[in-house]
């Protein structure tokens, strides 16, 4: 080896060790947590007490959730969607007079059925924007990066 590979060698190892993960003291102050003592402060223990099974157990646990909730959600939109679907049937139906006559006979019935297709359609066209932006959130894991083979 060269002396300046041999330097360089020495001097990652160096700062490796230096830069290990050292515990840092966490300070309880009220209701909040901080690196910096307060007067009233209290020292919390912040390691991790788990054995590395318990870890992976308790990992284990969280994939399956995660899958569960991701059923659950599909689920949920499937049947959503065909609610939006049974609502826009009837309202279609609605919609149509049932005979001609009847609507020709009753004109104010004629516009009451324009107008409950026209709330219907600005009823979807709501139902279709509340999807762009859910008033709800769902959790989901990150994506799993692809392993190299």
């Amino acid at each position: 080896m060269k002396p300046c590979s041999r330097f360089a060698l020495v001097l990652i190892t160096l700062c490796t060790l230096a830069t290990a993960a050292s515990a840092q003291k966490v300070y309880r102050c009220g209701s909040t947590y901080s690196q910096i003592p307060c007067a009233d402060g209290v020292a919390v223990d912040v390691q991790d007490a788990r054995t590395k099974a318990q870890k992976q157990e308790a990992d284990a646990i969280t994939k399956n959730d995660a899958q569960a909730a991701k059923a659950l959600e599909q689920t949920r939109l499937k049947q959503e969607a065909q609610a939006l679907q049974a609502a826009k049937g009837s309202a279609t139906h609605a919609a149509k007079p049932a005979n001609a006559k009847a609507s020709a006979a009753h004109p104010s019935h004629a516009d009451a059925d324009q107008d409950q297709g026209d709330a219907a359609k600005h009823g979807a066209h709501k139902k279709a924007a509340a999807k762009k932006e859910p008033q709800y959130f769902t959790a989901k894991p990150p994506p799993e990066k692809a392993k190299p083979d």
